[in-house]
């Protein structure tokens, strides 16, 4: 055993470097116990540089631990990306909602900076603090402050210290957030552009001990410069649109349709044209990003990705360029490294990472710091069979939204670190700030911390008790208003449902039938066939009576015709025969007769269309009575029977009675 220690010790020191660098961490520091020579071997950067270079092809990275030496940033991002993958995520989920209408504005735009969000809504602005300050009493999570967008508004910027606001008529707007000044309403710049405002952003700066700067680009090409709501300097640059503005310190960055200008303290200017696509015409650019950590701009289209330098001090001018197999869709980058300085000295030469989304879901990571090629080089190439809504790239890890699955990944290798599941269906906002994650649709946020177990052990002693339970009567408080709310929309929905079922005779609560709309078609229908049954009964029980009325009238009438006739009759039809007054009363009594069966023809027919009319709408009917039914019609009809009988007796009666007067009198 110890001649193969000295053998393997032996080694040259080239060769010894390369058979550790496979090797891990834990088994290096197991080696450096065995002997000097192993931990002076172990001890030396080029090892750890060799290591970069087996596990990450190559060494050129952002930086994580801000050191010069690759030990100490390998041991930093191991433990980095072991933090994310063994800790556990706590949700905690927030609705923005200013107003209490039902119908809440969606977020448009939100910037995380922790311990603040900022979320801009059309009219509104919600500043929330994740985290408590135990000197203030009276602290407030979420602040409502109120932003009216300006009528007429073209353009317009949002970040954590102010919104800013330009209009077609050149006019400028902005709402402060840094001090107490966003109690007053949006105010108008002192000072205007002559052409309307198509571009503006805020500084780049989220320091808010310094001043609120900001710039605006207008139509006919003049860029004004703004501290607070003052007008600094208004220079006419071009003249063309502006299109494109980026502002950090003392760099302005403009671009009009050909040409980008580069502007250092308001005084100096630079330019350089846009890159030109295969027809030499100037590329529509869809993609813009600043890197003002190395002055590198990033430009993109459909299919190609550009960088340009835009340094005047260095490599002014320098373009690279990659094409892209499928069509581009989204792309972020860095911001944290992006607005820090590059500092060469660092290990991996400090890069900055962006990401690039396809639409065939491939998520593309590149250096855009790193010069080693000439042109620019995928750091990795990450699919997904589910699609990507949106992902965010920072200087360790990669996050990407799926639906209902957060996925957290190595950026430089593109390797799996956690899932959290459960999450937003269709997920609009990602960012990730100091290892803390925001993401959300609509007016909803979840806002993810990872907390490891040992940190949870030690909350739960005597130490951290009161910490734990105000954090648990703030999480018990904010469930409630929930469950409340939720409560109050279930009565309210379920007192339209009872409104519903009083007007309509069913239940309407939509339960995704697709026969939902023929079964209250039906009822509807069941309804007004009953209300018209009803009324034609009510008729035909009034004909039925009209019937019985106008047959006595009638032989009344005919009765007191014949008397009046036989009275006018002249004296010398006394001495007629007693045959012809026979035959005169036969006739009277064939007229009778034909009269009463015309009425009893008559009756029939209406009976028989009343019949008709009043029929059944539906077997439906028939079947669901049953028996009640059938006894109703047996009493119905025996009824009709004997109210037909009696007034066919009346009217015999009254015949005979009016035949035996008339004959008594002719007699």
């Amino acid at each position: 055993m110890e001649r193969s220690g000295l053998v393997l010790q032996d080694l040259p020191p080239e060769i010894l470097i390369n058979i550790f660098s496979h090797l891990d961490e834990k088994d290096l520091f197991t080696l450096q116990e065995l002997s000097t020579h192993f931990r002076n071997l172990i001890h030396d950067e080029e090892l750890w540089k060799n290591l970069f270079k087996s596990r990450v092809h190559t060494t050129h990275f952002p930086t994580f631990s801000q050191s010069s030496k690759f030990s100490v940033e390998y041991i930093e991002r191991t433990r980095g990306l072991h933090h994310w993958q063994h800790n556990k995520a706590i949700r905690t989920k927030y609705t923005i909602m200013p107003t209490r209408n039902w119908n809440q504005p969606s977020i448009e735009r939100i910037v995380f900076d922790y311990p603040r969000v900022a979320a801009y809504n059309d009219g509104t602005i919600t500043i929330l603090q994740l985290q408590n300050h135990k000197r203030q009493k009276k602290f407030k999570k979420l602040i409502y402050i109120p932003c009216t967008t300006p009528q007429g508004c073209s353009t317009m910027d949002f970040n954590i210290n102010a919104a800013v606001f330009g209009r077609f008529d050149g006019r400028v707007f902005g709402k402060l957030l840094s001090n107490k000044s966003y109690l007053t309403p949006v105010m108008e710049f002192t000072g205007r552009h002559s052409a309307g405002v198509t571009a503006i952003c805020n500084s780049e700066s989220w320091d808010t001990s310094r001043e609120d700067w900001s710039v605006s680009g207008s139509e006919n090409g003049e860029v004004i410069w703004w501290c607070e709501n003052k007008l600094v300097k208004m220079w006419k640059v071009s003249n063309r649109v502006i299109w494109k503005l980026a502002f950090f310190k003392d760099w302005t960055l403009i671009m009009d349709d050909e040409k980008l200008y580069i502007i250092y303290q308001m005084q100096e200017l630079h330019s350089i044209d846009i890159p030109r696509d295969a027809g030499e015409q100037p590329m529509r650019v869809r993609f813009f990003k600043m890197d003002f950590g190395s002055m590198t701009l990033v430009l993109a289209d459909l299919n190609n990705v550009y960088t340009i330098s835009v340094n005047p001090n260095g490599n002014f001018g320098n373009l690279r360029k990659l094409e892209m197999p499928e069509q581009i869709c989204a792309i972020e980058i860095d911001a944290k490294t992006s607005q820090r300085e590059q500092n060469w000295q660092f290990a991996g030469d400090d890069g900055c990472y962006i990401s690039l989304l396809t639409i065939q879901n491939i998520l593309y990571i590149i250096n855009i710091r790193d010069l080693s090629a000439a042109g620019l080089k995928v750091q990795c190439k990450i699919s997904f069979d589910e699609q990507v809504y949106v992902s965010q790239v920072t200087n360790l890890i990669v996050v990407v939204a799926l639906p209902n699955t957060l996925q957290i990944l190595n950026a430089m290798t593109g390797e799996l670190i956690k899932s959290v599941l459960k999450t937003d269906k269709f997920p609009e906002f990602l960012k990730v700030s100091q290892d803390k994650i925001i993401m959300g649709s609509g007016n909803v946020l979840n806002y993810l911390t990872f907390v490891s177990g040992d940190s949870k052990k030690h909350h739960h002693s005597s130490k951290g008790k009161n910490a734990i339970s105000n954090k648990w009567n703030e999480t018990l408080n904010t469930e409630l208003q929930y469950y409340d709310e939720d409560e109050d929309l279930r009565r309210k929905r379920q007192s339209e449902i009872s409104r519903l079922i009083n007007a309509y005779g069913g239940d309407l609560e939509f339960l995704g039938n697709a026969d939902e709309e023929d079964d209250i078609q039906l009822r509807i229908a069941l309804l007004e066939s009953q209300e018209v049954q009803a009324r034609n009964q009510a008729e035909t029980g009034e004909l039925l009576g009209d019937d019985e009325d106008e047959q006595l009238r009638r032989a009344l009438e005919e009765s007191q015709l014949i008397h009046q006739a036989q009275m006018n009759r002249p004296a010398n039809q006394n001495n007629n025969t007693n045959d012809e007054i026979d035959e005169d009363d036969e006739e009277f009594l064939r007229a009778i007769r034909q009269s009463r069966l015309e009425d009893e023809r008559r009756r029939d027919l209406r009976s028989h269309a009343t019949g008709r009319r009043n029929g059944p709408l539906s077997d439906e009917a028939f079947t669901t009575d049953g028996a009640d039914s059938s006894e109703q019609a047996s009493t119905e009809n025996t009824i009709d029977s004997a109210v037909g009988v009696d007034a066919g007796n009346n009217v015999d009666e009254d015949l005979q009675l009016a035949i035996a007067l008339s004959l008594s009198e002719i007699n």
